[in-house]
């Protein structure tokens, strides 16, 4: 059995999946998973360590997902694919928190900043490292891994205002396809 922080952290994680972080409070999500707003100070010291930890995870596990998808042979393919578990509706809570945690971050930036620069330094990573296959410099791929992020993140906005994951992702095959 994990130990009982890892417990707490990973039911938090699915709290915030439904519930967001913009307004978390410790009692009440205490509450839904079955312990007490004292213990979560002990084990996270306070609610901005807990919400880090929170998104570290989320992030951990949507990372781990697309680096499955790595394993298509070419980037569209792996960037397909990885669209396809992100729009799919059991994986679509983690990219409203995610646009959430962007749009507070502009707002916050003591409690957020630092969480969406890592994310944002950690996709660009992830993506400009699998380009090396294509002869550009390291600032190239970096350079091309952020329009890539850029696009996706537009892209995944628009499905998540409208739901129109056909035309989406049509639109996100045609900029790949432009791209190669």
């Amino acid at each position: 059995m994990p130990p009982r922080r890892d417990q707490l952290l990973d039911a938090t994680v699915d709290y915030v999946l439904v519930h967001g972080v913009g307004d978390l409070s410790l009692r009440p999500l205490a509450a839904a998973i079955g312990t007490k707003a004292r213990l979560l100070i002990y084990h996270f010291g306070s609610r901005d360590e807990l919400i880090s930890a929170t998104l570290a995870v989320a992030l951990r596990r949507v990372q781990q997902a697309f680096l499955e998808m790595l394993s298509e042979s070419t980037l569209e393919g792996s960037l397909l694919g990885f669209w396809r578990w992100a729009t799919d509706e059991p994986n679509v809570a983690y990219l409203r928190l995610f646009l959430e945690i962007h749009a507070l971050a502009l707002h916050d930036q003591e409690t957020y900043g630092s969480y969406l620069r890592d994310s944002i330094l950690s996709w660009r990573t992830l993506i400009a490292d699998r380009l090396v296959r294509r002869g550009l410099s390291r600032r190239g791929r970096e350079d091309l891994a952020t329009a890539i992020i850029g696009a996706v993140d537009g892209l995944l906005l628009d499905f998540l205002a409208t739901g129109d994951r056909e035309r989406t992702t049509r639109a996100l095959q045609m900029f790949l396809r432009r791209v190669k």
